[in-house]
């Protein structure tokens, strides 16, 4: 599968694909900074036809990285609303690091995606989380900005599951959000004070966090509740109605529908087997396995297009995490 990564840097496990610059225990911002490659800044310049008439397109304006020379063909990183306001790497990181131990040594890893397009930051909460005795979860925060507009400024609580590197993040209680947001227009000291309040959340959440992974763990969920369960995280499309068998809106529908079905096999495998050729071992048969099974899938073996890192830390890969974390919880109590 083909990778996005521009720059990283990575502590602990080699990531999948094996690329960036490997740091031997954690960094600091600045050092996050330089080994993530995330040292640079942008800038807004006005665009214009290359057509010789050089006709102004006053409602975009180009994002550009300004350490790279006018001619370097990946200088533009993002076409943009002139309302756009950038958030430099520093900046973010800055406002990021203020929230919790600052200037530690508490940064596993970090980059951009493709040319700077997206950057990210992941900072190591202090607690652990633990279920039973040899389970342990740790906690994150998760920083991520986009110079080009595909998403808005993000910091999210995520979890990583020791004995597989599973990750999962997931809604803060009494807010269906699982991230705190804000636009590339927001006042950056508006920012800051939300950001603390959603840090003061997602703390509080590491601790509930505990005790809703351990009912998990303790339920039994034998096989043809985890088929059920499948089925309503997965279920089958719904067929067209009034289509010939033979057309090709009917076969999209039957490609579909065995893509899904296979999905849910895949899954399935990964219950009861683990993942063999990266020493994941098989979880035991409850609701927390059956959790796992689906985040295992998600993390190390799904065929995705783009980046698998992004797709499982922030893409549609954490979504259908969460999801698969929120019903299981929601079925273990019915």
């Amino acid at each position: 599968m083909a990778h996005e990564i521009g720059e990283m840097f990575w502590y602990g496990d080699v990531p999948w694909h094996g690329l960036g610059r490997q740091a031997t225990k954690p960094l600091t911002l600045d050092e996050a900074l330089a080994q993530g490659g995330l040292d640079w800044t942008v800038k807004l310049v006005p665009i214009a036809t290359a057509d010789g008439a050089s006709s102004p397109a006053p409602h975009r304006m180009a994002v550009v990285r300004e350490d790279r020379a006018l001619e370097h063909p990946e200088r533009v990183v993002g076409v943009v609303h002139p309302g756009f306001r950038p958030l430099q790497n520093c900046e973010g990181g800055e406002l990021f690091d203020r929230l919790f131990d600052p200037g530690a040594r508490k940064y596993h890893t970090g980059g951009y995606l493709r040319n700077g397009e997206v950057v990210w930051l992941l900072a190591r909460l202090p607690e652990n989380i633990r279920i039973g005795d040899d389970d342990v979860v740790e906690p994150y925060l998760l920083f991520s900005n986009s110079h080009d507009g595909s998403q808005p400024i993000d910091i999210r609580l995520t979890t990583v599951r020791v004995v597989c590197r599973n990750t999962l993040s997931f809604a803060l209680n009494g807010h269906t959000a699982r991230a705190f947001r804000w636009r590339h227009r927001d006042d950056p000291a508006v920012v800051e004070r939300e950001a603390r309040a959603f840090l003061q959340l997602a703390t509080d959440q590491v601790r509930e966090s505990q005790k809703v992974m351990s009912s998990l763990a303790a339920r039994p969920c034998d096989d043809e509740a985890f088929r059920r369960f499948l089925t309503a995280l997965m279920p089958d499309p719904a067929p067209p109605a009034g289509v010939n068998t033979s057309s090709a809106a009917a076969r999209s529908f039957e490609t579909r529908r065995a893509h899904i079905a296979e999905a849910r096999a895949a899954v399935e495998r990964i219950r009861f087997n683990g993942l063999p050729d990266r020493d994941i071992p098989a979880d035991a048969p409850t609701w927390w396995g059956a959790v796992n099974a689906v985040t295992a899938w998600v993390d190390h073996a799904q065929v995705v297009k783009g980046d698998r890192y992004a797709h499982a830390l922030f893409g549609a890969g954490d979504r259908f995490k969460s999801r698969a974390f929120e019903l299981a919880t929601a079925t273990m109590t019915n």
